[in-house]
């Protein structure tokens, strides 16, 4: 399969038995339809997000792309979490490309907001103990 960006030559990369496609030349990768979220949960994405986050920038400007598997106009679509996350996305076969240092970007996005998610239920179990102790003493005077 040819880089729908640059039209370098991908090579198949598996971690953890998932397998994506990554340019040789610039450096992004393409999932099939939920391979970025399985990723995101069990692999270091270090491992397969190598390309150059210069590079990835550079080759994020280009937008009117061809889907490599289907050949149809890709769309350009915005991470829920990080909207200036942009990446393109067939709307045929449901794969997804992204520059080099994008899939970094979206780990680093979730290990945010699941340290974010951490911090709430502490404040929020702090809360409940010190309103249970509070009432405690309410009710003792």
């Amino acid at each position: 399969m040819n880089c729908p960006k640059c039209q370098d030559l991908m090579d198949e990369v598996t971690e953890n038995g998932i397998t994506v496609d990554r340019c040789r030349g610039c450096g992004g990768i393409w999932f099939d339809l939920l391979e970025a979220e399985d990723m995101l949960e069990t692999v270091d994405v270090r491992t397969v997000d190598t390309g150059s986050k210069i590079k990835g920038i550079t080759m994020n400007r280009i937008r009117d792309i061809k889907c490599p598997k289907c050949t149809i106009d890709m769309q350009t679509a915005s991470d829920r979490e990080d909207p200036t996350l942009q990446f393109e996305v067939c709307t045929n076969c449901h794969g997804y490309f992204l520059d080099a240092g994008e899939l970094k970007d979206m780990d680093n996005v979730t290990a945010a907001e699941s340290a974010m998610e951490t911090i709430i239920h502490k404040a929020k179990m702090f809360g409940e103990a010190f309103k249970s102790m509070h009432y405690r003493q309410s009710d003792e005077t």
